[in-house]
C-alpha cells in the first residue's frame, strides 16, 4: 500500500517564499538540462587538461572554450544549489509551523 504525503495546511508566508522559489528552481533545472544536451555535456562531469576544456556526458566529451566551460560549471552549481534551497526552505517552514503534513 502506497502512502502519499499531502499538505494539510500551508500558510500565506510559506506560499510567498516557497512557490516562487520552486518555480525558479524548476525553470533553472530544465534550462540546465537543455543547455547540457545542446552543448554535449556539463562541466561537473567534464574536466580541464592543459588549457583545453571538456564538457562530458555519458562517456562522450566535447571540447569547448573556457568561458563556455565556466558558464556550464556555474549553471550546474546554481541548479544543484537551487534544489538544496527548496529543501532548506521546506525544513525551515516545517519547523516554524507554516507547513503541516497529513
Amino acid at each position: 500500500m502506497k502512502t502519499r504525503i499531502k499538505f494539510r495546511s500551508v500558510s500565506k508566508r510559506a506560499k510567498y517564499f516557497l512557490y516562487p522559489t520552486m518555480v525558479l528552481v524548476v525553470v533553472n533545472f530544465f534550462a540546465f538540462i537543455s543547455v547540457s544536451v545542446l552543448l554535449g555535456g556539463d562541466a561537473l562531469n567534464g574536466y580541464v587538461h592543459t588549457a583545453h576544456y571538456f564538457l562530458c556526458a555519458h562517456g562522450h566529451c566535447t571540447e569547448v572554450s573556457g568561458s563556455t566551460w565556466n558558464y556550464s560549471w556555474w549553471h550546474a552549481v546554481s541548479a544543484l544549489g537551487g534544489i538544496l534551497l527548496v529543501f532548506a526552505e521546506m525544513a525551515l517552514l516545517l519547523n516554524t509551523g507554516d507547513i503541516h503534513f497529513e
